[in-house]
Formats: C-alpha cells, structure tokens, sequence
C-alpha cells in the first residue's frame, strides 16, 4: 500500500514533477507516420500535460511544437505546411521544426523581428511506422531500436485507443501475471462464450485456455532494460519456456509480448505502449509485428504506410468494449478509475512484481532527482537489442526462443510461491 503521498509522486507527469521529469528522459510514441499525410498533416497532441501541435512539411520533416502563433495565438494545427515548416493562418508567420520564426510577410523589407520570435518545440524522428517525441533536457539519447521493430521479412500493424485513466494504472498491469487466469480465461471466457457462435467459441477458447491455466510461481528479474516476467502454470515443470525464459517490461512503459500459436498472418511479437497524455488519460498504442509462417513471404511494407486504427475504447451502452484481450485489459484499468486510489489496497503475495515495479520507479525518479542518468537511457546506438518472449518464434531460429533458447535455467531475483506456503523468496 502507498500513502496518498506517494501514490501523487508516481502518477503526477507535468513538467515540474518527480514522475514527469523521469519520463522526459525517454522518447515516447505519439501517433502513426500514415496518420499525417497530404490530406492530414497536422494532428493536436496532448503529451504529459501538455498541449502541442504535430506537423508534417510538404518535404516531409516532422515538427512538434506548441499550438498557439506567438503573433495573436492562432492555433497552428490550422496552419498550412510547406516546404520548410507550417504557417499559420491567421497572418502567415512561418515556422520551422525548431520552432523559429523564418517569415513574417507583413513585416517591413528588412526587419529582424522574426529572428526574435522562437516557439517551443520538441524533437521528433520516425521509426518502426510511428512518431516519437522526446521533451527531456539535451542532448537527446539514442531511440533504442527493439529487435522486432527491426525485422526485415517481418508484417506490421498498430492500433491506438485513447483511455480515461492514468498510464500507470495500465503498466502495473504487465508486472500481474496472474490476472490472465481470471480477467481473460475466468472473466474474458465468460464474455466471449455468451456472444460469440459456438465455432468461434473454441478458437477463442483454444487460444485463451493454456495460457490461462493456474500459476504455481510466478518470477522476476531486474535486467537493464526493465524487469523480466515468468510464470511456472500448472502441470509444466521450470524448464519450459513461461518460466525459463519469460517475457519483457521495457522501463518505463513498454511491455513486449506474443503468442505461442500462430495467427493467419503469421507469429506475432507485439509491443504495448502506454503513453501519459495527462494525469487522468493515456495514449495506448499496440504495434504488432507478424513472422510469416513457412513458405509465406510479405510485400515489402513502406514504414511511413503501416496500417492503423484508433479503436473505439466503450460500446454503445457506454461501457469498456471486452471482446478481445487488450480491450478486457483497458476495462480492468478504466474501472479502476481516473486515478487509482493505491492508498487504500489490500495488496497479497501475487502481487510482488508490482512492488518491485514501483520501487524501481522510486529508485529511477531518485537517479534523476540526485542529477543522475535513469536506466535505459541509451547514450550509444547499439542496433537491434534482443529481447526474451517464450514460445515464439524469431527470424533465422528453428523452433521457439530465437537466441533465448538456450538460455540456462537461472533463479529470479524475486519468486511468489502460490500454491504452497513459502510465499515470497529472494534470491
């Protein structure tokens, strides 16, 4: 349980915050490359608290900056790009990317005024199909390129929802592995097998019901990336692959997932981003990357083309849309509120990941307090990383594990006996 103290400390993400200054150390997504095109080159982004304008030029260099003209404070999402920024409608003052004023056509010939006027703005690059932002202090680290953002012969999609909650109310979820037992094989079953055809029944059934058998331990391990998840299930012994190898949370707001049983499309290697608009809404972005199958290949995919969607977060009765595994997720953290109350839980012994996941964060918000640089903060390019994900499959590997498969059976820094009475152990 945190005191209501705390509980503000690791929620809060404005500028001057202690949570808020930890995550500007990290790039953030903020949209999909293809959702700014000709027809659309503009879209008003609300990131940690604040409110700023994304452009795209007419030579295709992105810029965010703040909404408002510093002339009479015309919102630029109105602006028209060209080719070397976006001018706004109002009275025609040009901006570039950097947020400089490089025209004011109804000034006098000859006027320095212009090389006064500055905006804020933020850097942005694209990868992997989407925009990111970085809004911490300069110089900005390296974007960290995650191995299935890289894959070549790889299918990709993405979907976004916008949810009326706080993102750390979604991230703890990741560090809970045993809310897949009874939010999607109990709850989501239960959903699913009142309103889907018996025939869709047993796919669903087929690919929720292994996953979501009984945990007897469940595992984690502090990396430098973030911490790794295992669960040991019923009937299986440590040596398979929800316990040996496990699967990632990327600090401070990934996680990375799959699935053991291939999809039309092929295998999949999923990252969640859960990004903070502002203390009571979050951006989550679900970007899947898809391995053929044998003998099926893909088109080469253009990354700035990558299909995508917003998905509507409630039906129409005004509730959280549950039919697929990511939507009973987002019902779990809405209905928590806009803000969890962490104040008055009654936390047990499953839930130990989420203890070590917010101690990481105080430890983090420390480093950055005392001037030092938080984990996963990349000051060097170091190309593809590798992550772990049991059961799945990774491009040039026979079976399942990629270059994890191998990988010796070691004990978790931190252990949740579920089924016996040894409760927690340390290594």
């Amino acid at each position: 349980m945190l005191t209501a103290e705390q509980n503000v400390r690791i929620t809060q993400t404005g500028a001057d915050t202690p949570m808020g200054q930890l995550l500007r150390r990290y790039w953030h997504p903020i949209a999909p490359s293809a959702e700014l095109n000709e027809e659309n080159p503009t879209k008003e982004v609300r990131l940690m608290s604040e409110d700023l304008v994304l452009f795209r030029s007419t030579k295709g260099v992105l810029g965010l900056i703040e909404p408002s003209c510093p002339h009479r404070k015309a919102n630029l999402s109105y602006g028209v790009p060209e080719p070397e920024g976006i001018r706004c409608a109002y009275h025609g003052w040009l901006f570039d990317e950097t947020g400089a004023c490089i025209d004011q056509p109804s000034e006098p010939a000859g006027s320095k005024f212009k090389d006064k006027v500055k905006m804020k703005a933020y850097p942005v690059q694209e990868f992997a199909g989407l925009v990111w932002a970085y809004m911490g202090p300069e110089p900005a680290p390296f974007l960290p390129k995650w191995d299935a953002f890289t894959w070549e012969d790889a299918w990709r999609d993405m979907y976004y929802c916008v949810l009326p909650c706080n993102w750390l109310q979604c991230q703890e979820n990741s560090l809970d592995p045993v809310h897949f037992e009874w939010l999607h094989r109990y709850w989501g079953g239960w959903v699913q097998n009142k309103r889907l055809p018996e025939e869709e029944r047993a796919i669903w059934n087929a690919q929720t019901l292994p996953r979501g058998r009984h945990q007897v331990k469940v595992g984690f391990d502090r990396f430098d990336y973030g911490i790794i998840k295992r669960r040991l299930l019923e009937g299986e012994s440590e040596e398979d692959e929800w316990w040996r190898i496990g699967h990632p949370i990327i600090f401070p707001n990934l996680l990375r997932v799959g699935e053991a049983h291939p999809t039309e499309a092929g295998w999949v290697h999923a990252f969640q981003m859960r990004v903070p608009i502002d203390d009571t809404h979050t951006l989550h972005i679900v970007h899947r990357n898809f391995l053929p199958r044998p003998g099926v290949t893909y088109e080469k995919q253009d990354p700035q083309q990558i299909p995508w969607e917003e998905r509507a977060v409630f039906d129409d009765d005004g509730k959280p849309l549950n039919t697929w595994v990511v939507g009973q997720d987002q019902s779990a953290w809405i209905t928590q509120g806009a803000i969890s109350d962490r104040s008055t839980e009654a936390l047990g012994v499953t839930d130990v990941g989420i203890i070590m996941f917010r101690n990481l964060i105080e430890e983090q918000i420390r480093i950055v307090e005392e001037g030092g640089e938080p984990m996963n903060v990349h000051r060097v390019d170091k190309g593809a990383i590798s992550l772990p994900q049991e059961y799945s499959h990774y491009p040039g590997y026979e079976g399942t594990g990629g270059p994890f498969s191998d990988q010796p059976n070691l004990k978790p820094d931190l252990v949740a006996n579920l089924s016996d009475e040894a409760g927690v152990q340390l290594k």
